[in-house]
C-alpha cells in the first residue's frame, strides 16, 4: 500500500482532503478502476481531462484514501461538537447553580419579610383598637359636653 499511496501523491498537484468533487483546473472528477498489477480493480478519482492531456498533472486520488480522509474529518468535527457540548453543559451548570443560589436568597428574604409582617400585625391591630377606643372616648366626651349645651339651648329657646 505504501507504493499506492505514493502514486496517489505523485499525481496530485494540490493536496485534496476528503472526497474530491472537482480538479484544480475546475473540471469534474470521475471514478475509474485501476487495471494495474500493483492495484488491480482498486477504484480512484481522476480529473475528466486527464485522458486527453496525459502530460498534465491533474487530480488523482484513491477512493479508499478519500473515504478515510473524509472519515477523519467527520471524526474531528464530531470531537469539536462533543467539546462544545461539554463547554455548554458546564456553562449551564454554573448558571443553574447561580439561579439556585438566587432563589434560596429570595426565599430567605421573603421569609424574613413575612416574619416582619407577622410581628407588625399585632402592633397594627393594637394601634387600631387604641384608635377606636380614643374615638369612642371623644364621642362620649362630645356627647357629655354637647348634650347639656343642647338641652340648655332648647330650654332657653322655648
Amino acid at each position: 500500500m505504501s507504493t499506492s499511496s505514493s502514486s496517489s501523491s505523485r499525481f496530485n498537484r494540490r493536496q485534496v482532503n476528503g472526497v474530491p468533487t472537482r480538479c484544480w483546473c475546475g473540471r469534474k472528477v470521475t471514478t475509474y478502476c485501476s487495471q494495474t498489477d500493483e492495484n488491480p480493480f482498486r477504484r480512484f478519482y481522476r480529473c475528466e481531462i486527464t485522458i486527453q492531456r496525459k502530460t498534465e498533472e491533474h487530480l488523482f486520488k484513491w477512493i479508499d484514501e478519500a473515504l478515510l480522509d473524509e472519515t477523519k474529518m467527520v471524526d474531528a468535527k464530531v470531537m469539536r461538537v462533543v467539546d462544545e457540548m461539554k463547554e455548554l453543559r458546564n456553562e449551564m451548570l454554573v448558571k443553574f447553580e447561580l439561579q439556585e443560589k438566587m432563589m434560596v436568597n429570595m426565599e430567605e428574604n421573603m421569609n424574613e419579610k413575612t416574619n416582619e409582617m407577622k410581628m407588625a400585625n399585632p402592633t397594627i391591630e393594637e394601634m387600631g383598637r387604641e384608635m377606636a377606643r380614643k374615638s369612642m372616648e371623644r364621642v362620649v366626651i362630645t356627647a357629655v359636653v354637647v348634650g347639656p349645651i343642647g338641652w340648655l339651648c332648647g330650654k332657653l329657646m322655648s
